[in-house]
């Protein structure tokens, strides 16, 4: 019978052991920062110069909280965005070097290791993919003024932002025609788009039509 206590003792103890390194090991993805970093690796991409910048976009510091956190309050009272001065260095170096190392940089639109954390409405984490995004667009990620319009249909009509542009394009020969390209000239063929994209979904009226193309 002591036998039995003992096993039953045991078999309880690694059940509380279980539950409480389960409980633990949630609470670390939110909390725990690793001493030694994130491991970096990027594939090359044909320029040893992006691919050296790209490894410098991976945040060696982990978000502090989940993408949509809003509590405590201080959560989404940044005055600047939550990114360390490797990440910003690189961002500032890969917008200097301009559309030329495009076709390289698109290379690496599906990394999704963390970068860096703003906040609008609440925390929002962003990927190496998002921070590439924010070189390509040249600080311009939407021309449409709104978050979502009233169409024929019925349904609404989101934003159009420079990343759906850059699917719809295709990112490697938008890339290769890019790199001959000004910023401006980039600009004005997402605005082109976005227009086209407008007129497919069309209008409730021509004080709406007029209202919204005079945002692009």
């Amino acid at each position: 019978m002591r036998g039995l206590n003992a096993i039953i003792v045991l078999i309880a103890a690694g059940l509380l052991l279980g539950c409480g390194e389960e409980t633990s090991n949630k609470s670390d993805k939110l909390i725990k920062i690793p001493t030694d970093g994130y491991p970096v690796s990027v594939e090359e991409s044909g320029s040893e110069r992006v691919d050296t910048l790209v490894r410098q976009l991976v945040s060696q510091r982990p978000a502090p909280y989940r993408s949509g956190y809003s509590d405590p309050p201080s959560a989404v009272v940044l005055a600047n965005r939550y990114s360390t001065p490797e990440v910003e260095a690189a961002l500032k170096s890969l917008k200097e070097m301009g559309p030329a190392v495009f076709p390289a940089l698109v290379k690496h639109l599906g990394d999704d290791r963390y970068s860096y954390s703003d906040v609008v409405a609440a925390w929002r984490n962003y990927r190496v993919g998002d921070a590439i995004v924010e070189v390509l667009d040249g600080g311009h990620y939407m021309h449409s003024g709104y978050k979502s319009r009233k169409t024929p249909s019925g349904s609404g009509g989101i934003y159009l932002p420079f990343d759906g542009y850059l699917r719809d394009r295709g990112a490697e020969p938008w890339a290769e025609w890019a790199k001959t390209n000004s910023p401006l000239d980039i600009q004005m063929d997402f605005i082109d788009w976005c227009i086209v994209k407008e007129n497919k979904r069309g209008y409730v009226g021509e004080a709406q039509k007029k209202k919204f193309l005079e945002n692009y």
